[in-house]
């Protein structure tokens, strides 16, 4: 379901803020399908880069772990349960605002056609489940406060449901500024489990995938493998004799509901090369 929302930019002179709609895991599926390999390894590149430049500002960690703090307060007066800090989604949201402040853009989608969903099966190397992503910009000329930066999300009504949402058990925030500039990225999600070990994002044999999978935990029953984002998947060719063809897809574990039915999950993504 995508969940999406307009919300009012407000530019004084010297301050602004703007809250920008509220995206899904599942929201975006099969558009990617249409992005080439090349640009996956150059997206993947550039979220790592920022990650150590912050965009050519700073990331405000304690900023980033006071709206934890503030998100589980708001919370618990709802009677949603808090959320554990997840280092992989803190990871995601901390690329993602610093790629906002240093290009200057303000949305879920890069400006190569990147959403929320493909960020998290790039850099969550071992998360096997979905988030949900708010992003909130402030203008001023001194760092705002983590009350400020909730602020904005509390005046938008899809904003604060999604932190809200007593079906989310864990979070990560990233805060980048620079200058008068700040971005706050927030993503919220309910992990199925986690992988044994890290999936290679630029995968050249098939079996650090399968050896992922048998030791992840809680155990899968099987894994498929599917264009980012699609919702449809086949199966893996491991044990087939064949040998996975150059591309980019979405590890999708699969855990059994019962004797006739599986659940399908959302895994890395990874590029076969």
């Amino acid at each position: 379901m995508v969940k999406s929302s307009s919300a009012a930019r407000d530019e004084l002179s010297r301050r602004g803020f703007l809250a920008i709609g509220v995206a899904s895991l599942a929201a975006f599926p099969a558009a990617a399908s249409a992005i080439p390999p090349s640009e996956w390894l150059q997206y993947e590149a550039r979220l790592r880069a920022r990650l150590s430049d912050a965009g050519g500002g700073v990331f405000a960690r304690d900023l980033a772990e006071a709206l934890l703090d503030l998100s589980n307060a708001a919370r618990d007066d709802v009677g949603a349960p808090p959320c554990a800090w997840s280092s992989e989604l803190a990871l995601t949201a901390s690329a993602h605002a610093a790629d906002l402040a240093q290009r200057r853009y303000i949305s879920h989608v890069s400006p190569e056609g990147f959403h929320p969903s493909h960020r998290v099966g790039v850099l969550a190397r071992r998360m096997i489940g979905a988030a949900s992503e708010n992003i909130a910009y402030r203008r001023g000329p001194a760092t705002p406060t983590a009350e400020a930066m909730m602020a904005i999300w509390r005046r938008s009504p899809p904003h604060w449901s999604n932190l809200l949402d007593p079906a989310h058990s864990h979070a990560g925030f990233g805060v980048a500024t620079d200058g008068e500039h700040t971005y706050a990225v927030a993503l919220y999600g309910r992990p199925n489990g986690e992988l044994g070990a890290p999936v290679p994002f630029r995968l050249t044999g098939e079996a650090d995938l399968a050896r992922a999978v048998l030791r992840a935990s809680p155990h899968f029953d099987g894994f498929s493998l599917a264009p980012p984002g699609d919702a449809r998947g086949w199966g893996s060719a491991a044990g087939s004799g064949r040998d996975l063809r150059p591309g980019v897809y979405q590890l999708r574990p699969e855990r059994r509901v019962d004797a006739r039915r599986y659940e399908v999950l959302w895994g890395p993504i990874f590029v076969k090369v």
